[in-house]
């Protein structure tokens, strides 16, 4: 009686023996719940098998038929060590089968909220990182774009006032003054001409309407610098009016000071001189702010665009490497790819720095977009650079005897 009592109990090493045990053992059934793996498997099996069948891909009647099978017994409470040894080996398979499909990204596109969610927060930075290469690109345009015109402007006024200057010649010569022309005898033999190029009139070969409307264009080019400094200024952050050394802060006076006389009764070499005095004024204050608006542009040009290039690029990637992963069930969530974008940066700063687009036809903001997008491509540029390096000197060339004669 205590023999039989005795066979009935179970013995804990006897059953971890048999767990243990090899396929030879395969007729022993255990409790599922001894077998910690087994029903993960199992379920991990059926989601992988069912997404073989859905997508089409073949798989072997030995693989499908030890899931199954597992199943079957895990449902009724036990199962053999020789039904785990099927089920681990067909599980194997299938992982092989159905790569670069995985348990995990399967889980992660059945839940596709938080991938959704991780896409919204990419696509919020790409549009916030366009975002500021389109003001930026916008303002150095149009900073750009005004320098340009107060540079051309600058030559076109001092070629005039060269041209004016050697056709009126110095203004040393005293000017009647109007007033006590009208008022005298004599006011009927001073014509317009002898107002505007003294007693002896017009010089030989020049047009008094060529010479007014030269003039003219000299006082309309210096109001063109003075406004396009005065707004060349805002890029600056400076809205403080224009100081001229010599003349008014009040931008309507000073404007005024731009201005020929008006009726232009006077001598147009003085004329001339006094426009000259303002003009040096008027370029000095324009070179200055376009040589500040160059310098500040041209760093930010150099140093933050491409890294902002490169790091939409990054976005861009991000964006439709998920969108395929989604697509393709191969999506792997919890992943924020922060190294992506730091590796971009620093991809985009080389770019802007280092001049390494010689030779290259697009435009340095292009390779660094390029950059951002396949850092890969950084990485090989990188790795062919440093072998350049490392190589050492060829070996020495064939040594050449002298003739014996």
């Amino acid at each position: 009686m205590e023999e039989t009592t005795s066979n009935k109990t179970a013995d804990p090493t006897n059953s971890a023996a048999a767990q243990t045990a090899g396929p030879g053992a395969g007729g022993v059934s255990f409790p599922l719940k001894s077998i910690n793996l087994v029903s993960d498997t199992i379920e991990k099996g059926e989601m992988l098998l069912g997404y073989a069948a859905e997508v089409g891909i073949p798989a072997e009647d030995d693989v499908r038929d030890a899931i199954l099978s597992a199943r079957v017994a895990s449902d009724g409470g036990s199962i053999s060590g020789q039904a785990v040894a099927n089920l681990l080996k067909a599980f194997t398979k299938l992982v092989a089968l159905v790569r670069p499909v995985t348990v995990d990204s399967l889980k992660a596109c059945r839940h596709r909220e938080e991938a959704r969610e991780t896409m919204r927060m990419y696509g919020l930075i790409a549009i916030g990182i366009a975002c500021m290469i389109v003001i930026i690109s916008m303002i150095t345009f149009v900073s750009n774009s005004i320098s340009e015109k107060i540079r051309l402007d600058v030559k076109t006024a001092n070629d005039l006032a060269s041209k004016l200057r050697a056709e009126l010649g110095p203004a040393s010569i005293p000017q009647p003054s109007t007033n006590i022309i009208a008022g005298t005898k004599q006011a009927s033999n001073f014509s317009q001409e002898d107002v505007w190029f003294g007693p002896g009139g017009i010089p030989v070969g020049l047009a008094a309407r060529d010479v007014i409307s030269d003039l003219q264009e000299f006082a309309a080019t210096m109001r063109e610098i003075d406004g396009y400094s005065r707004q060349l200024q805002y890029f600056l952050l400076n809205f403080k009016p224009v100081s001229y050394s010599r003349g008014e802060t009040n931008k309507d006076a000073s404007r005024r000071r731009l201005e020929l006389t008006p009726g232009l009764n006077v001598r147009l070499s003085q004329e001339l001189t006094q426009k000259v005095d303002e003009y040096q004024l008027v370029r000095n204050i324009g070179n200055s702010v376009q040589e500040r608006v160059t310098v500040w542009y041209g760093a930010i040009a150099t140093c933050l665009l491409p890294v902002l290039y490169a790091l939409l690029g990054a976005g861009a990637y991000l964006l439709r490497s998920y969108e395929d992963q989604i697509k393709n069930r191969t999506l792997i969530g919890g992943d924020r790819h922060i190294s992506r974008f730091l590796i971009a940066g620093i991809g985009g700063l080389v770019v802007g720095l280092f001049n390494v687009t010689q030779g290259v036809t697009i435009s340095p903001f292009a390779v660094a977009f390029l950059v951002g997008y396949a850092v890969d491509v950084f990485f090989a540029f990188l790795e062919g650079l440093l072998q350049m390096f490392k190589r050492g000197p060829g070996p020495p060339g064939p040594q050449t005897v002298p003739p014996t004669t």
